[in-house]
């Protein structure tokens, strides 16, 4: 599947080139080639250690490669303008295992934070006071499923209900893409379950392009339609699930061989 880009062209959502990241020496990524759709459905799986986080990094921008390029929705961000870079950046949702938010606020605004890309300080500020765009984060926490958390101190909530939150704040972001990164990693596997199951269900009903990284393989094997393995930092395999063997999991997480 394509994505129309900025001046009607048609192109990948995410398009990664021979792309590397390297930290103080050390590879965590290289020679990555992909290409991810609009409204494609993708979980990255491997080993502790394999990259996943770190090509979550390189397709939100938070990460420049060190090598090869990366290009999301039309814009290789490591070498754009500003200006350019941060509205790319706005279409991007990102979700963390850790959630991300601010603990001692109301619900209300950690689902705002979605925004502050888009508004004004001024506006961000006020909001901060008096609440704006109550009704748009009232329907977004109504899809995640707990719209009475609405003036609740997100510090009281269970993980499962912080989670939901950090979706609920993508959701009023309105991106075009969902990157989410070890997002049940903290969760029971009942929770897990309904939080990739929500995502999905966002994913499929607004065709937003979603990438997640897991642990679980079996749920990434269960419940998306693409599978990306990487191991020690590098591609091993790009595939749906149904063309994903025992042997290619067990094979993909082997233990390092000891020399």
């Amino acid at each position: 599947m394509t994505a129309r880009l900025p001046g009607g062209s048609e192109g990948p959502v995410f398009t990664l080139r021979g792309a590397g990241v390297r930290y103080r020496g050390v590879t965590a990524l290289a020679d990555c080639d992909l290409e991810i759709g609009a409204g494609e459905r993708v979980a990255v799986i491997g080993p502790s250690g394999a990259g996943k986080s770190s090509l979550i990094a390189l397709l939100n921008g938070s990460v420049a490669p060190t090598e090869g390029t990366v290009t999301a929705l039309g814009c290789e961000l490591s070498r754009a303008g500003a200006g350019a870079a941060r509205r790319t950046r706005r279409q991007i949702g990102t979700i963390y295992q850790h959630f991300d938010l601010v603990e001692e606020l109301r619900v209300v605004h950690n689902v705002n934070a979605g925004r502050l890309g888009a508004w004004p300080f001024w506006k961000a500020a006020l909001s901060l006071v008096r609440p704006r765009d109550v009704a748009d984060v009232r329907r977004a926490l109504d899809r995640v499923g707990i719209v009475e958390k609405l003036e609740a101190r997100t510090s009281t909530l269970s993980g499962g209900q912080k989670q939901r939150v950090a979706v609920a704040r993508v959701l009023v972001q309105q991106p075009r893409a969902i990157l989410a990164d070890e997002p049940i990693a903290s969760l029971d596997p009942r929770l897990g379950a309904e939080v990739i199951d929500l995502l999905n269900d966002i994913s499929v009903d607004a065709g937003t392009t979603l990438v997640t990284s897991l642990h679980d393989v079996s749920t990434a094997l269960g419940r998306f339609e693409r599978i990306v393995a990487l191991r020690a930092g590098r591609i091993v395999f790009d595939r749906p699930p149904a063309a994903v063997s025992r042997a290619d999991v067990d094979d993909l997480y082997a233990a390092e061989p000891r020399g």
